[in-house]
């Protein structure tokens, strides 16, 4: 697909058609090669920018993090898909496995399972993932677009916070998003030979990669249907059900075995233990961080679908610029007049409401042309995140989406431009002429605004103490004083508690990695005497009471408090953030 030296009206065109005119010379398509490396070149250079201030240290492992590490240890080790931070060493039933595996080949490779040593490296893979993936996003658009569109369209996915952050994470949305992409671009290569086999295990290796996988295999799917081709759509259907019965069936094995039904402490499979069950099981709770509200109703699931999708058209917008708060950076300084603020928060909805129609009216325009799946995913994808209770999440479920949306964002632009003549009255014909300069201005401005102080301010001097007793220091996105508190913390407990003590904390999986011991997430319940009880089934030695992944407080302070004979108090933060308890013998 070689792009002429003037771009062409997309209005026309289709995956599978190039953008340039056939007869263009040869000369022009060498002329057009030249521009192109430049361009390639410059975007290069610009993904080493924004990695060079994060190159050092091990990636972060925090959070989910380092649960997918745990469960790769595990695989490295031939002890099976289990999380070894747990009493009993459990099998694992949440995470689809393709991350944990490429953990395991790292640590298998090098041979260590060594969080510091692995994470290193861990970190210069993920550099040249995200490389990969931004490429892919440029070729991917270049299918629908010229060149002179497709490079802003690269550009705004890597400026986005979200594609920086979440880069910088041992978490599967970067490769979730490349193997996503390739699935899309052999899929629309239709013509190809082995393009469709290829686009196939893509779509596997998505679902291999996180749960919300199958709505890639549920949109090729229905693409044959929509397509009318039934005979097609039957044989994808075939092809899909392998990956997906096979990943059902393991689940379904080990939530009837007798070691799941027999846990090592009474509530480690509980709903709430989102880390230990299913994302069905954790989900089907009303609220999965505040159990004590009860199951989900079906008036409860309607209402929490609503609820978020009336989040969905901001989020839109935020997706292809930057989150609301930065468009809101530029005007907070100057006034303290409430009426002038109030005025600007809602030029501010405006702007990115226009800019959820532009996405839409693009979404749009690919169905007006019959480019049905792209469309399909989109739908299918937001339409399965509206299900999950977490809206606080939707920005890092969103990041996968964020190529089609841009891709939705410019060709809405791109028609605007070409066929406002048709459209509009003649002395309104230059708006959509002159609409993709400003709109695009605009969000890079917001952008560069947005990652600018991201690195500068919110991108802080991490230190801690690894398994090895090493002092490790490195920059981590939104690292705070209460996260340096709880590293410290940890860094303390390492010291003074037994090799055999278990720890209870809201992020088990990082203070295992850190520690080596046992670690738990302490029971979600607001029965002081039950919580009692479930802790003395794991035994749990330490108490820790922190901001981390989740609000501890409801239920370990309550407990503390009732229970001053049989936990006491050893540690506190200076800033008081974080306290741990340690369990009184008797």
């Amino acid at each position: 697909m070689i792009n002429s030296s003037q771009p062409h009206p997309t209005t026309h065109t289709t995956p599978t058609t190039p953008v340039c005119n056939a007869a263009e010379t040869s000369s022009s398509r060498i002329g057009w090669l030249k521009n192109e490396k430049i361009l390639l070149l410059t975007l290069l250079a610009l993904i080493i920018v924004t990695w060079l201030p994060r190159l050092e240290g091990p990636i972060d492992l925090r959070w989910d993090g380092g649960a997918y590490y745990v469960l790769g240890t595990s695989l490295a080790e031939g002890k099976g898909y289990k999380l070894l931070n747990e009493p009993g060493e459990i099998d694992a039933v949440q995470y689809p496995p393709l991350l944990p595996a490429i953990i395991a080949g790292h640590q298998l490779m090098l041979g260590t399972n060594d969080p510091t040593v692995i994470g290193r490296w861990l970190r210069l893979s993920a550099f040249i993932l995200f490389i990969a993936y931004i490429f892919t996003i440029y070729r991917f658009l270049k299918i629908y677009l010229p060149v002179i569109y497709a490079l802003p369209g690269a550009i705004i996915c890597l400026f986005h916070l979200y594609f920086n952050f979440l880069s910088d994470l041992c978490f599967p949305e970067t490769l979730f998003g490349l193997t996503t992409l390739l699935f899309f671009l052999y899929h629309l290569k239709s013509r190809s030979r082995g393009s469709q086999p290829a686009a196939y295990l893509f779509a596997v290796a998505s679902y291999a990669v996180r749960t919300v996988g199958i709505t890639v295999l549920a949109a090729w799917v229905a693409e044959g249907l929509v397509k009318r081709e039934f005979k097609k759509a039957a044989l994808r259907l075939v092809l899909i059900l392998i990956p997906v019965l096979c990943w059902q069936f393991y689940i379904s094995s080990i939530e009837s075995s007798y070691e799941y039904n027999h846990p090592t402490y009474a509530y480690q499979r509980a709903p709430y233990m989102f880390y230990n069950v299913t994302y069905a099981r954790n989900i089907a709770l009303r609220d999965p961080f505040a159990p004590e509200k009860g199951p989900l109703t079906i008036e409860g699931t309607a209402r929490r679908f609503v609820h978020n999708t009336m989040r969905i058209p901001v989020k839109l917008a935020e997706m292809v610029s930057a989150k609301r708060v930065y468009w809101e950076l530029g005007w907070t300084p100057w006034s303290e007049s409430p009426t002038f603020n109030f005025i600007m928060w809602l030029l501010i909805l405006a702007v990115l409401s226009v800019l959820s129609c532009f996405v839409l009216g693009g979404l749009g325009l690919l169905l007006i042309r019959r480019e049905w799946i792209i469309p399909l995913y989109v739908v299918m994808y937001i339409t399965s995140i509206c299900l999950t209770p977490f809206p606080g999440q939707f920005h890092r479920y969103l990041m996968p989406l964020v190529p089609f949306l841009v891709l939705s964002l410019l060709l809405f632009l791109l028609a605007a431009k070409d066929e406002s003549h048709r459209i509009l009255p003649p002395r309104w014909v230059g708006i959509g002429k002159r609409l993709m300069v400003p709109t695009l201005c605009a969000i890079f401005v917001v952008q560069i605004v947005c990652i600018t102080l991201i690195y500068t301010q919110e991108h802080r001097r991490a230190v801690y103490r690894d398994r090895n007793n090493q002092v490790l220091s490195q920059r981590l996105f939104f690292y705070n004083q209460h996260q340096q508190a709880f590293d410290d913390g940890v860094d303390w407990l390492r010291q003074q508690a037994q090799p055999d003590d278990v720890i209870a904390s809201s992020m088990p999986h990082w203070i295992y990695l850190r520690t080596g011991m046992k670690t738990v997430m302490p029971p979600l319940e607001i029965d002081v005497g039950k919580a009692q009880q479930l802790l003395d089934s794991v035994p749990v030695s330490y108490l820790i009471l922190d901001r981390g992944a989740i609000d501890l407080q409801p239920y370990v302070l309550p407990l503390v408090q009732r229970y001053p004979e049989r936990w006491k108090k050893v540690y506190k933060a200076t800033d008081g953030d974080l306290t741990i308890y340690q369990r009184v013998s008797h």
